[in-house]
């Protein structure tokens, strides 16, 4: 009753809509939800609990659909506080969304920022230790979704980890009346409703996990209304 069907509508940042002043504010927006809500943190986590055996001197991470940064960002100053020597790259296929994160956002220092291709990721395989990718696979469709986690372990030695949204009527009625409060972004205000209308049930992503033979995975649901899923790269059976 409370989970509504998938919906496939194209969200306005996606078609390019919007003055740079505009993506601006979505993506400070995005930062402040990811921040309050359930983003950085469900990553970093995630990060902690699999270095928890003790971590090396160094790590590197890739970011998909990085968007503002914001996740590259937390992470390379966890890292740091840390001792960790850093590699990290920021992939999104908007050089805009890219541009305005380094002009008008700000980038923590030694982070990388690649304008490419999801789909075609420009690295070797087992390029990085980590891959993350936060609220970025309901922009896609689920033939899309299999081939992009294909993608995720063919160029991570470790673990990749997913975070995004779990779908639902609950954030959506209340993403509807009470977004205005914490957005600023008429580009937030519309594509906050339809990406909850484009998330998952924790079902439909292990089962999207299993058709793209991903090996050893495992999908568990996060409070408020977001979904994890950690890959086992090590024990992943697509080697290429």
């Amino acid at each position: 009753m409370l989970t509504p069907k998938r919906i496939y509508v194209e969200e306005m940042l996606d078609a390019g809509v919007g003055t740079d002043d505009d993506v601006s504010e979505n993506l400070a927006d995005l930062r402040f939800i990811n921040r309050r809500l359930g983003g950085a943190g469900v990553v970093l986590t995630a990060l902690d609990n699999e270095l928890s055996s003790g971590a090396p001197a160094s790590l590197s991470l890739l970011d998909i659909g990085t968007g503002s940064a914001d996740i590259p960002n937390a992470v390379s100053k966890r890292w740091r506080s840390k001792g960790i020597a850093t590699q990290i790259a920021a992939l999104d296929l908007s050089s805009r969304n890219l541009r305005i994160a380094r002009s008008r956002l700000g980038i923590e220092p030694g982070i990388e920022l690649v304008q490419a291709n999801a789909m075609h990721l420009p690295f070797a395989p087992k390029s990085f230790d980590f891959v993350t990718a936060s609220l970025f696979l309901h922009h896609f469709t689920e033939d899309e979704i299999k081939r992009l986690l294909e993608g995720f372990v063919r160029v991570a030695r470790r673990s990749v980890i997913v975070n995004d949204l779990a779908r639902s009527f609950v954030p959506y009625y209340f993403f509807r009346a009470f977004g205005w409060l914490f957005t600023k972004s008429f580009l937030t205000r519309n594509d906050g409703a339809i990406s909850v209308l484009r998330g998952f049930t924790a079902a439909e992503l292990r089962d999207l996990g299993a058709q793209a033979s991903l090996g050893r995975f495992v999908v568990s649901s996060v409070f408020p209304y977001r979904l994890l899923m950690i890959v086992d790269c090590r024990q992943a059976s697509l080697l290429s």
